[in-house]
């Protein structure tokens, strides 16, 4: 069994692995496996590596769905049904018969996969109807997806295992794409992981790797949407949380720097006095309260964590 890559010979899609891709169904056998091939196959499977801005368009097919998941960086995917902006992770179906042009918003890599058979229509076509076609944690199953298909090697019935498990979790999974903000995904992505980690983020590094995008493109698009660049907002939300704790008797300015991630007690001074034009001691003599009168759960279960 080879393992170099090969040509779909219909469409050109470079495979990951093993020429029995390249098996189709009227080769599949046996009159019952190559029935149960025509139900539901996995056709081809594609990595492609794009540039930053580079766009492409990939035309309609009749026959086949394709699955596309964001393996690295940010796409833009636009058709007839939808426009979407996919971060890594995430997928998207684009139906049998549709045409779409992506446009990769940050130099990065994407996996496709085709599926072919008369079953996708009998279990997906309410979904293409009503646009249910964004699969928030695709990537996952597509990876999961062309694993099975390489271990398949040229066994009909497990390569129609594969395609069906595949089909059964978009089943699952697919749902209307709306935009949760009037940010772009990107943005609101990188503010909800500042919102909710910023304890345990040491800087912006941090949330563009997870996006899978580059801090100069995170940065840039941040800045032009939201008004501040990611590391201010990112500041704000450890400062904020910093006057909650500094108002608690159980705590000390020492200790609030070390659980916001400041490298010393310094330097978070001279941030906080810049901000809030107090040092942190002065602020907390001033709203010194009670932990049992004013201070929030989340607070509480953070502290005890530390002692922990």
């Amino acid at each position: 069994m080879s393992s170099s890559s090969k040509k779909y010979p219909e469409t050109g899609d470079t495979f990951f692995a093993h020429t029995s891709f390249l098996l189709s169904p009227d080769e599949a056998g046996s009159a019952a496996a190559s029935s149960v091939a025509r139900l539901i196959w996995l056709d081809a499977a594609d990595s492609s590596v794009m540039a930053e801005q580079e766009t492409c368009t990939l035309p309609a097919e009749e026959e086949r769905l394709l699955v596309l998941a964001v393996d690295k960086g940010s796409l833009h995917v636009g058709s007839e049904q939808l426009t979407a902006t996919l971060l890594r992770g995430q997928a998207i179906l684009i139906p049998p018969g549709t045409s779409c042009t992506l446009t990769m918003l940050d130099a990065g890599r994407i996996l496709k996969v085709y599926l072919r058979g008369t079953l996708i229509g009998d279990v997906m076509q309410s979904y293409f109807e009503q646009q249910k076609l964004f699969c928030p944690a695709g990537l996952s199953d597509v990876r999961e997806a062309i694993h099975a298909r390489e271990m398949a090697e040229d066994r009909v019935e497990q390569i129609s295992a594969a395609a069906y498990h595949l089909l059964m979790r978009l089943h699952e999974t697919a749902s209307l794409y709306e935009a949760q903000s009037a940010y772009p995904l990107l943005v609101d992505a990188g503010i909800g992981i500042m919102q909710e980690e910023f304890t345990h983020l040491y800087g912006v590094d941090e949330v563009a790797e997870r996006l899978g995008v580059t801090t100069a493109h995170f940065t840039r698009l941040f800045s032009q949407t939201v008004g501040i660049p990611p590391g201010r907002f990112l500041k704000q939300q450890k400062l904020n949380y910093a006057k909650k704790l500094l108002v608690l008797p159980e705590t000390t300015v020492a200790l609030v720097a070390e659980m916001l991630g400041f490298s010393n007690v310094n330097y978070f001074s001279k941030v906080f006095r810049k901000e809030n034009g107090m040092t942190p001691a002065e602020y907390r003599k001033l709203n010194r309260v009670s932990m049992s009168a004013e201070a929030d759960k989340d607070v509480q279960d953070m502290l005890q964590e530390l002692y922990l």
